[in-house]
């Protein structure tokens, strides 16, 4: 009995408790009594009931499908490895089937930005709320509320010009919190919808206003492989230098498995594509490589459909990682549109940003 444990849930107003709801389970606001007797406000998370069973038989029938179309003799299907794919999306549906993985990637995810000390904690402008270890379970997760937070499309809303100004502040640290995640900790949240990206404001001691960035339902996080991570590190560099035909030729010698390098011509084709895609961003850099001018998602999705057609396997990671990042660069466009790419990407390329 969670209520005999110091977990109070007040379910008098269904509407004040509940403070979201998905596909997966439900949150309500709860309050805690700690050793000292002390009350906090916390968010608890609850899975759906039989959520578990229902994604192990959607599992189950995606896997037959793709084993059938995989057994088809058509060259174009097994270059997909749809087993594979369904295999790796299994394992993302069953990492939202239990929350301690939630509470586990929340914990990398504070380490990764905090480390060990709490002043860094209290420095950060970006924000992942606390689990609470002794109170998560598989169909259960308390984490710290984060109070004064509002969803970042609130935002979105305002024109005016000091709305603009706010969304300009908020762009920053929203970009250099996912240009961290992929290029300095090979850790990236990959459910970056602007529901799960809130805005957390306080009032400080001097007066000022400051606005936090909080990340929310980090159930799915993946991890890039040190080539994937160098891949995108290396097309960064070659839209600075220009030089795509070499990124290529290195993604071409890094891939895991390709048939590329077994048609003659094709790994020459291969890497001129890449510098094509890569010159036509370069070229930009005249006008400002801002958000509003060019789109580095509709780049990496050029990039990957360009190994899909020379048979370069893809990893899932990198996969995802792509789409989050044609989410999360979406968002930053509608908050500031002149902010430039390159000025923002250069100290995490090199490994030295910071947020």
């Amino acid at each position: 009995d969670y209520r005999s444990k110091g977990l109070k849930i007040d379910m008098s107003d269904q509407e004040e408790a509940l403070i979201g709801c998905g596909s997966a389970g439900q949150v309500y606001r709860g309050l805690l009594t700690e050793t000292n007797g002390s009350e906090r406000e916390v968010a608890v998370k609850v899975l759906h009931p039989r959520f578990d069973l229902l994604v192990e038989r959607d599992v189950a029938l995606m896997s037959a499908i793709a084993n059938l179309l995989h057994s088809l003799p058509i060259q174009f299907i097994h270059v997909l490895n749809l087993p594979y794919v369904a295999n790796d999306f299994g394992n993302i549906l069953r990492q939202q089937a239990d929350l301690r993985v939630e509470g586990r990637n929340l914990e990398r995810f504070r380490y990764n930005f905090y480390g060990l000390n709490d002043e860094n904690l209290h420095k950060s402008s970006v924000v992942f709320p606390r689990p609470i270890k002794k109170w998560t379970a598989s169909n259960v997760l308390v984490e710290d509320f984060v109070k004064g937070a509002q969803p970042i499309s609130d935002f979105l809303k305002d024109s005016s010009k000091e709305g603009l100004e706010i969304r300009k502040e908020l762009a920053g640290p929203l970009l250099r919190a996912f240009l961290k995640m992929v290029f300095v900790d090979s850790w990236v949240h990959c459910d970056l919808h602007p529901g799960n990206v809130m805005v957390q404001t306080k009032t400080q001691e001097n007066g000022k206003v400051k606005r936090f960035i909080v990340f929310l339902d980090t159930g799915i996080a993946t991890t890039l492989s040190p080539s994937d991570q160098q891949n995108l590190i290396d097309l960064f560099r070659a839209v600075l230098l220009n030089d795509g035909f070499l990124a290529g030729k290195l993604m071409i010698e890094r891939a895991k498995n390709e048939r590329c390098s077994q048609v003659e011509g094709s790994t020459d084709a291969f890497a001129h594509g890449i510098e094509q895609l890569v010159s036509e961003f370069h070229d930009r850099r005249r006008d400002g490589l801002t958000l509003g001018a060019v789109n580095i998602g509709s780049l990496l999705g050029r990039v990957l459909n360009l190994c899909r057609v020379y048979n370069i396997e893809i990893d899932p990671a990198m996969a995802s990682t792509v789409l989050s990042t044609l989410v999360l660069e979406g968002l930053g466009r509608s908050l500031h549109p002149d902010l430039n790419l390159i000025d923002f990407a250069i100290p995490f390329v090199l490994g030295r940003g910071k947020v």
